[in-house]
């Protein structure tokens, strides 16, 4: 098997030197960390030290292993170092020192992305987790979904649960509009009717998100505190409360609060405010684009969930096909310590 040396190398400012792969290359235009192919007796510090010094002009020292990973037949270590010098770019397309988490957005080669992700989401850790609702922590989308086809066939309208889906993806307000516009209904009554339907299940009945329980026990274990953002009224909180996980959350906002709608912020930044959040500690998880739109714009991360793979295109800090995923996404092991 193919070995490398990748290096983890930081300037005295504690940033990260991150490369961009050249034109021709396998994984062009993607990020690395710098380094290379051992040679014949080589070890892996020896590697990315004569590496560093052909392909950058960087001296480093106080090297050391951290990780070691396999990806398409090739086996990665990946070892920290320091330096005070300014590499010379010879190959790549670009490099530049940077702060750990403003590695997360940049698009890394399959083998680095984990320890970019794992660097940056602990500059500081993120440990507080802001969650939407519906179709995040609980699956009502079947329930929702039936409920509005219901409503609208009795005022004469024929929407299928399919065609409810996409349009409640956006926003239920929007599923609202489009719907009454498109059929002459009066968007109040229809409205009525949607709230009348879902009324039919009582909270204790509905079901979490596959995964949920586990995941959100499994944080807490991290030392996460959880929070939850919603425009749901106050039975979000019995449906959790018949879960037994109620007690697992530090704050909530709901309906009764008057917040605006996401992906207006003021929500969040009210819970940031209340309980002394550091919005670099902090992130919003939600099954749309507009849950990581109010976390951006609150000044936090997003995390987007997303099971369905609805919104393949939606650009966002974090993704996550399923529940299960979430603590190893969100709280990777630290690599610097």
């Amino acid at each position: 098997m193919t070995e490398v040396s990748a290096g983890i190398i930081l300037n005295p400012a504690g940033e990260i030197l991150a490369c961009k792969r050249g034109e021709g290359r396998r994984n062009a235009h993607l990020w690395e960390f710098p380094g290379g192919k051992r040679e014949a007796g080589e070890d892996a510090k020896a590697c990315l030290r004569r590496e560093l010094l052909e392909e950058l002009s960087l001296p480093v020292w106080n090297v050391r292993e951290v990780r070691t990973a396999e990806e398409g037949g090739i086996r990665f270590t990946f070892l920290t170092a320091e330096t005070d010098a300014v590499p010379v770019r010879t190959e790549h397309e670009a490099v530049a020192f940077l702060r750990p988490r403003a590695l997360l957005p940049l698009p890394f080669c399959p083998a680095d992305a984990p320890v970019a992700r794992a660097l940056a989401l602990n500059d500081p850790p993120v440990r507080h987790l802001f969650w939407d609702f519906d179709g995040t922590l609980f699956d009502t989308y079947p329930m929702m979904t039936a409920a509005f086809s219901l409503a609208c066939a009795r005022l004469g309208a024929r929407v299928t649960q399919a065609q409810a889906l996409r349009r409640m993806k956006v926003s239920l307000g929007d599923a609202i509009r489009l719907t009454a516009d498109a059929y002459g209904l009066s968007r109040h009554s229809l409205a009525e009717a949607y709230r009348r339907e879902t009324e039919q299940t009582p909270p204790g009945e509905w079901p979490l998100l596959p995964g949920m329980a586990e995941a959100l026990r499994a944080l807490s274990g991290m030392g996460c505190r959880h929070y939850l953002v919603t425009h749901r009224d106050c039975s979000a909180l019995e449906a959790l409360e018949a879960k037994g996980l109620l007690p697992l959350f530090t704050g909530w906002v709901t309906a009764e609060d008057g917040f605006p709608r996401k992906p207006d912020p003021a929500s969040l930044l009210s819970l940031l405010e209340r309980f002394g959040v550091a919005p670099a500690a902090a992130c919003m998880i939600g099954d749309r684009p507009l849950d990581a739109q109010a976390g951006r714009a609150a000044g936090i991360l997003g995390c987007l969930l997303d099971p369905e793979a609805f919104f393949p295109d939606c650009a966002c800090d974090l993704k996550a096909c399923a529940a299960a995923e979430l603590p190893a996404l969100l709280c990777p092991k630290p690599i610097l310590t």
